[in-house]
């Protein structure tokens, strides 16, 4: 299909059977319950706004988030839309870039906070955390801080008070700084007669990152 009859082709929305829909089983996108219950909560309260976009096989193309939401509430019928004319390539990049477009957009913080106080003093009975933003979000904006979706990272200390050996007590936690490698060093940090529940590093795909830079060799 040319790109002029994609543009032009009408799209209709169409109820299907939840069990009729495939989910597709290299959907790269993750659903945390949270994020499920936040699309449960918006179901609830605004109705199903977003229907799920598929080929005309039933595979999802997207909306697999909507769709758990959509079992979890015990919808047996959701609305979607048929995409017709795709090859198997562009509904993969559209899988992607339904999600990661969405993504690349940012906040006008003013407007944000005028939108959210004047919803937080409306006289009407509703939660805030339905816009997706989360108590302590919407305290950041309403008091004036920075964009909450950046890291607040403090400049670093002329005269750094912790130093490299230093092991630091929490209660029943304990943070060293020093080298992961170094056996005597992580044995210091756990303390004597602990066991490790969990340990976390590099990934694989980090590691194979390295490898193929040095088999490439330095960037001329």
């Amino acid at each position: 299909m040319t790109t002029d009859s994609i543009l032009t082709t009408p799209l209709s929305v169409t109820y299907r059977s939840v069990e009729s829909l495939r989910p597709d089983p290299r959907n790269a996108r993750t659903h945390p319950k949270r994020q499920v219950d936040q699309i449960v909560a918006s179901i609830r309260e605004f109705g199903f706004t977003n229907p799920i976009l598929i080929d005309v096989d039933g595979s999802i193309i997207a909306g697999h988030g909507r769709l758990l939401a959509a079992k979890t509430i015990g919808m047996s019928e959701v609305p979607t839309i048929v995409l017709h004319g795709l090859t198997d390539a562009q509904k993969r990049a559209l899988r992607l870039a339904d999600n990661k477009i969405a993504l690349n957009a940012g906040w006008n913080l003013e407007v944000l906070k005028l939108e959210l106080t004047d919803l937080a003093v409306m006289d009407v009975d509703l939660d805030l955390s339905i816009t997706g933003f989360s108590t302590g979000e919407i305290d950041v904006i309403l008091k004036g801080q920075d964009d909450p979706d950046d890291e607040n990272i403090p400049a670093v200390p002329v005269a750094p008070r912790t130093k490299p050996g230093d092991i630091w007590v929490l209660g029943d936690h304990r943070i060293g700084c020093g080298d992961g490698r170094d056996l005597e060093f992580l044995r210091a940090v756990v303390g004597d007669n602990a066991e490790i529940d969990a340990a976390f590093s590099r990934s694989a795909l980090q590691c194979a990152d390295q490898r193929l830079r040095q088999r490439q060799g330095p960037a001329s």
